[in-house]
């Protein structure tokens, strides 16, 4: 019995844990709606790639591309990077301090996509190779082959884009489309390091943003802990609402889509209204498991508040998966 407890205190945790997260996801997505910090760093990982630190060269004729251009509206506008002091996943080195500086301003990056497909990267990239930017190619225009790409890359600069190149030609050999695909993976490799960088700062902004959610929502995981441990009743509705969100309703193949929908709103609808009666120990309006009269106390209280924002770190995604997993052993380990 003691480890049915102990597992419906970790579920209950865990399902509190979720909507603190799904709270935190929507207000980082509302900043990131305003920052459109994804352009940004896809726009700073072109510029690293292709070496062109200002933008204004490889870069500005790869956006302007007819295969990149229609992915975004507006241009291209290099004249919006703007200084910053450090940008995060990047390291010191030859030629990188102008690289490091450059960031695009919220102007200039409100346009730009925040995604852009490897294929369509590989084919623009070896076109402008080839043909040389939109606008200043000759008539007729000269056919993109392989040859004609191990002629250009003997001519270029020795640096990354030269020796990326050659190593696609060297993976490709006599086939343009073997080649294309080599420079589609050289761009994902450089973009997993993009997502990185994304990804570690969407972190640090989760746990800023958690810590400030706990603190103004009093989302203390100790509290909530010792409440769901000592009240039966909690635990109960906590593990029903719990079973009910994450186990599925199994599909009925003669119902039409309208129906399907219908159930769906109304399941919807009813996992509101437990939501209403599933009282969690958090917020300010109600009687404080103890008094804040002294600094053990609010040592504890600050805790747990910095132990929501580590979980709120993790993601939605994390803590429904876990959920998940807790109701079904859950459902297979029920004391008779």
């Amino acid at each position: 019995m003691f480890g049915s407890v102990v597992l419906d205190v970790a579920i209950g945790l865990t399902l509190l844990f979720l909507f603190v997260s799904l709270i935190c996801s929507a207000i980082r997505e509302a900043i990131e709606t305003v920052l459109n910090a994804r352009s940004a760093d896809l726009e700073r990982g072109i510029r690293e790639m292709l070496d062109d630190p200002t933008g204004q060269g490889a870069t500005s004729a790869l956006y302007a591309h007819p295969l990149i251009y229609p992915l975004y509206r507006g241009d291209y506008r290099p004249d919006q990077l703007r200084p910053q002091r450090s940008l995060p996943g990047t390291h010191a080195g030859p030629h990188v301090s102008l690289r490091m500086n450059l960031r695009m301003s919220l102007r200039g990056r409100a346009s730009l996509p925040a995604y852009i497909p490897s294929r369509s990267f590989a084919r623009a990239y070896l076109d402008l190779q080839v043909r040389g930017p939109v606008g200043t190619g000759g008539h007729p225009a000269p056919a993109l082959t392989v040859a004609a790409l191990a002629e250009k890359a003997q001519a270029m600069p020795d640096g990354r884009p030269r020796r990326a190149l050659l190593a696609a030609l060297d993976q490709g050999g006599d086939s343009l489309h073997k080649v294309e695909h080599a420079v589609a993976r050289w761009f994902d490799s450089c973009m997993d390091r993009v997502s990185g960088w994304y990804k570690r700062r969407t972190q640090m902004m989760l746990l800023v943003i958690g810590l400030v959610v706990a603190g103004v929502m009093n989302v203390d995981a100790f509290s909530v802990g010792r409440a769901l441990f000592e009240d039966e009743a909690l635990r109960s509705g906590v593990v029903a609402q719990a079973t009910a969100l994450v186990l599925p309703v199994p599909p009925s193949p003669d119902r039409s889509d309208d129906q399907i929908a219908q159930r769906a709103a109304r399941a919807f609808a009813a996992l509101q209204g437990e939501l209403g009666q599933i009282r969690f120990p958090t917020g300010w309006g109600r009687p404080l498991p103890r008094r804040i009269d002294g600094p053990g106390a609010l040592a504890q209280l600050l805790l747990g508040w910095l132990v929501t924002a580590f979980a709120v770190m993790l993601g939605a995604p994390f803590w429904f998966d876990l959920l998940s997993r807790f109701v079904v052993v859950r459902s297979a380990a029920k004391p008779q």
